[in-house]
């Protein structure tokens, strides 16, 4: 029918979106370094909680997204992380940007190998084992106190020079800024263009109908430790950027309260965006600081906060916002809407051409 969109019309439509979508980030990144400007030191070190907080919940939220799975044990890969950047920034003489690395890349392998253990369990089975060996590694971490240092925490003293600063002046929040926050987008830039190629929709395909990707002649385990693995660097990511920001770590780290808070941040944000998350971070560290002063009453409020997003929007305050613009734009006159051609459409007479010749 010739008022159906086509294909070829379809794809540059969502080839266009997309472009202002990355034009729309870059804006943002390029906004948000001019944080410490605009900002007091105290709200400047809220933002950066929230960004380590906002790598955490994407990493969970990202996979919930993907592949339809929810992970309690990402945790012990934020926490592996931290604690593997410490050991080897004591015990081995190597360049920071390698200690940092050697962190991420101990939390990815925590997380490829728990992939390969876990994912082929399904729904509810999936997030009780995700967290039984998250509590798991929480133990251990606890046994380990020549390394961890137990419930006492441990003081890491980071050497060396990143980006052209001095580890150490990454401490304060001013310094510490541009990293965090390039590292925050980095990641969004990177999942998101990980979600629109083949292997993020082929993961989108299995998480709707794992059983008729099978019968198509598509693998279904391997993508999805894949993209287990991903979300596990990206909370390791986190965990090394935590380290580097407070130099200190403790067993809180591992435990899973930790993973419930980045799962409810997440859900507050919204995981159908990889925006999502980070947003649902900052509205949770700032109701965290302004209620800071009330006991536990701030998780009551956040309780109150995530009933009322779940049932008014359950896509989070991205839907929200979607909504908002939605609305905005309906009621802005739409020059993409033609007006209908009054002259009468030409009828050909009974008989074709020949017809109308005659």
């Amino acid at each position: 029918m010739s008022g159906q969109p086509t294909v070829a019309a379809t794809l540059r439509r969502r080839n266009r979106a997309a472009r202002w979508q990355a034009v729309a980030w870059a804006g943002l990144a390029a906004a948000g370094l001019g944080a410490p400007w605009v900002v007091s030191l105290y709200q400047l070190q809220l933002a950066q909680q929230a960004v380590v907080l906002g790598l955490l919940a994407l990493s969970i939220g990202w996979l919930l997204r993907q592949t339809g799975q929810l992970s309690f044990g990402h945790a012990a890969f934020y926490g592996i992380a931290g604690y593997a950047t410490s050991y080897v920034a004591q015990e081995a003489d190597l360049p920071i940007g390698l200690t940092l690395a050697a962190g991420v890349a101990c939390g990815t392998v925590a997380a490829f190998v728990v992939g390969l253990v876990t994912i082929r369990v399904p729904g509810i089975a999936f997030a009780m084992l995700t967290l039984a060996i998250g509590m798991l590694v929480w133990v251990a971490g606890g046994q380990l106190h020549s390394i961890t240092r137990g419930s006492d925490g441990l003081n890491v003293q980071l050497k060396g020079t990143l980006l052209g600063k001095d580890v150490v002046m990454y401490g304060n929040p001013v310094d510490a800024w541009p990293l965090v926050w390039g590292v925050l987008m980095t990641v969004v830039a990177a999942l998101w263009a990980l979600s629109r190629t083949m292997w993020g929709r082929r993961l989108a395909s299995i998480r709707d109908n794992a059983e008729r990707m099978r019968f198509s002649g598509y693998a279904t385990y391997w993508p999805r430790v894949l993209a287990f693995t991903v979300s596990g660097a990206v909370a390791g990511v986190a965990g090394t950027l935590n380290l580097v920001t407070t130099s200190f770590i403790s067993l809180s780290a591992l435990f899973w309260s930790t993973s419930g808070i980045a799962l409810i941040v997440a859900v507050i944000g919204g995981v159908r965006s990889v925006l999502g998350p980070p947003l649902g971070a900052v509205l949770f560290v700032v109701l965290q600081s302004y209620l800071a002063g009330s006991g536990n009453h701030y998780q009551a409020v956040i309780g109150l906060v995530l009933i009322v997003v779940v049932l008014v929007a359950p896509g989070g305050c991205v839907e929200l916002l979607e909504r908002g613009f939605e609305a905005a734009r309906s009621r802005l006159p739409s020059r993409s809407r033609k007006e209908p051609d009054p002259s009468p459409v030409p009828v050909p007479p009974p008989g074709g051409r020949r017809a109308a010749a005659r």
